[in-house]
């Protein structure tokens, strides 16, 4: 009897009994060796059943392993599925935070912290799952502060308490127009989320209809949708707007110049006769291209208006260049004559607020103003004015003469002493200087007596050295005799003047 195995097992100390139930632990590759070995070994002719019996045992343990090895996946994805299913739940059964429920704010926060803590959520998903429960009003103020806030959840959770009790403390300032950048912010924010953005293409009435029941529906007032324009306008529709912000003062003016601007009436093809489609989409562009030059004529018309400055201009040349251009543009009679005064100036200027209290047609202006600066009325009007500054001119030169002559009239004074006769005599000099332009009138010019034009003012050459050779009172009786004549104080520059 053999008393060894390919287990490599003594009989002789193990009973068989207890081989049904143990198998020593083996590894694969001693099991191979061990069959190879056995394989190669001729002296064994028989197989024994407890064996294979521990060999079937151990097969049978190494598959339920692997089993169980491929088993725990399926169910570790079950298990995460589940508690995916169960965060769901807790997370939706939080309701959205209303206007009406921010008095409770602190409540709701208690609320949304113990479901996150309960579900072990990460701090930094905790702000942005907290804003999917926001209305608009808290979700534009989460975009305003959201870069203050940096995902804290401390942080969110004191400036939305904050911003509760600040709305609840003033909630009239929550109702009124852009003041601040967050509010404009928002404001733009919820521009963007709410209303649909006009680029020029499409219809524009049906666009603008869609604008204003959307302003209603926010609960927008008119000066809340005038601030909004610039947000809703987009390309050519928001330079259009850039160039005429001067003229838009009111949603309503808005409405009325964007419907001018962008509304079109399009062919609609069945309009279109067969065969002629050519030839009328070319007259449908010929018509957009007048209509876009009309405009462009009047825009010109008004920013470069060609004036008229009433005698200075030609009234019939002026009139006719303007009326072509009002042509052009194809302007009715009112709309030119309500912006004529743009392009007075000057005389023409100050005639029109008298004359516009009786001109109520472009006809009687043309016949007013050819009437007032094309006749002899223009005539006597530059007449008038060539007077005005005659008259100006003169009161000018008075005002400068008279005091010159009182200077004379003090300084043409008789001397007494031959140094008091050297000083009157430069005064005269530089009286004579005064009054004439080129200052080389003569002496002899000046005529002393008016009513005899009798004597000239001579003045002999005297040297001053030769004053202390003549006795005094011989050089008086001189003076009183030939340089003293009786003389009424006027000279050629009175006369000149009168």
């Amino acid at each position: 009897m053999y008393t060894s195995t390919r287990s490599q097992l003594n009989l002789h100390t193990h009973q068989i009994s207890y081989l049904l139930y143990y198998s020593p632990p083996r590894t694969h590759n001693s099991f191979h060796h061990s069959s190879n070995q056995t394989g190669n070994s001729p002296s064994i002719q028989f197989t024994s059943p407890t064996i294979m019996s521990t060999s079937q045992t151990i097969l049978e343990l190494s598959d339920e392993k692997k089993t169980e090895d491929y088993i725990s996946p399926v169910e570790n994805k079950s298990n995460l599925q589940s508690l995916r299913m169960q965060e769901k739940i807790a997370l939706q059964s939080i309701h959205k935070l209303m206007t009406k429920e921010m008095i409770q704010i602190d409540q709701w926060l208690s609320v949304l912290c113990k479901t996150f803590e309960d579900l072990a959520y990460p701090p930094l998903h905790r702000v942005l799952q907290a804003t999917t429960y926001f209305n608009d009003e808290l979700q534009m103020w989460y975009e305003t502060t959201k870069h203050e806030i940096n995902n804290d959840w401390s942080n969110f959770c004191d400036r939305l308490k904050q911003y509760a009790l600040d709305r609840q403390m003033n909630p009239s300032t929550w109702n009124h127009s852009l003041s601040t950048n967050n509010d404009i912010l928002s404001f733009e924010y919820l521009i963007g989320t709410k209303f649909i953005r006009y680029s020029g293409i499409g219809d524009a009435k049906d666009w603008l209809l869609q604008t204003m029941n959307q302003f209603k529906q926010c609960g927008l007032r008119r000066l809340e949708q005038l601030q909004a324009i610039p947000f809703l306008l987009v390309d050519t529709t928001y330079l259009w707007h850039v160039e005429n912000i001067d003229l838009i003062v009111s949603f309503e003016l808005f409405s009325k110049l964007f419907l001018q601007k962008f509304t079109c009436t399009p062919l609609q093809p069945q309009d279109i006769p067969y065969g002629d489609t050519d030839k009328t989409l070319s007259v449908v562009t010929g018509s957009s291209f007048t209509s876009h030059l009309q405009k462009t004529i009047a825009d010109e018309i008004i920013k470069k208006p060609t004036y008229f400055r009433g005698s200075k201009d030609d009234v019939h040349d002026w009139l006719d260049k303007l009326e072509q251009r009002f042509k052009m543009v194809k302007w009715s009679d009112e709309q030119t004559l309500q912006y004529i005064s743009i392009y007075l100036q000057d005389d023409a200027q100050r005639w029109w607020p008298q004359a516009s209290s009786v001109i109520k047609t472009w006809s009687s202006f043309t016949e007013a103003v050819t009437h007032a600066f094309g006749s002899t009325e223009a005539q006597q009007l530059a007449f008038e004015q060539l007077k005005w500054y005659k008259q100006t001119l003169i009161k000018i030169l008075l005002n400068i003469m008279i005091p010159l002559w009182n200077y004379l009239h003090v300084a043409l004074q008789d001397p007494k002493t031959t140094d008091l006769f050297l000083l009157i005599a430069r005064k005269v000099e530089d009286a004579l200087s005064l009054t004439s332009p080129n200052n080389d009138i003569h002496p002899d010019h000046v005529t002393v007596n008016v009513a005899t034009h009798s004597k000239p003012l001579t003045r002999p050459f005297i040297q001053q050295q030769s004053f202390r050779k003549f006795p005094q009172n011989t050089f008086q009786q001189l003076s009183g005799q030939q340089f003293r004549p009786n003389y009424p104080h006027t000279t050629r520059m009175e006369i000149l003047l009168l």
